[in-house]
């Protein structure tokens, strides 16, 4: 629950949460699988978000989107990344 949001960089995630940022030896594939599916949705090949940590999602492009987190964090959003997440919010 603590958990805002995660980043892929090379063969680590940074993991950020309320208190600080943690780097974890784990493919982002890893967490995908093992986070709950409710809580969590991967947005970009690089990036899953905890879903209740979303304050907006603001059109970044034409096509595209951008999360702003709670934390102040923007995260873009990839085309995949948006109609699983609206799946997963119902809009």
């Amino acid at each position: 629950a603590d958990i805002i949001s995660l980043q892929a960089d090379g063969d680590y995630v940074h993991i950020y949460t309320l208190t600080g940022k943690y780097m974890k030896e784990q493919t982002m594939k890893y967490f995908d699988e093992n986070l709950p599916a409710d809580q969590f949705a991967r947005v970009h090949r690089s990036c899953i978000v905890n879903i209740h940590a979303i304050a907006r999602i603001e059109l970044y492009d034409k096509q595209s989107q951008q999360l702003t987190l709670k934390n102040g964090q923007q995260v873009k959003v990839s085309q995949a990344g948006y109609k699983l997440l609206r799946a997963k919010l119902n809009l």
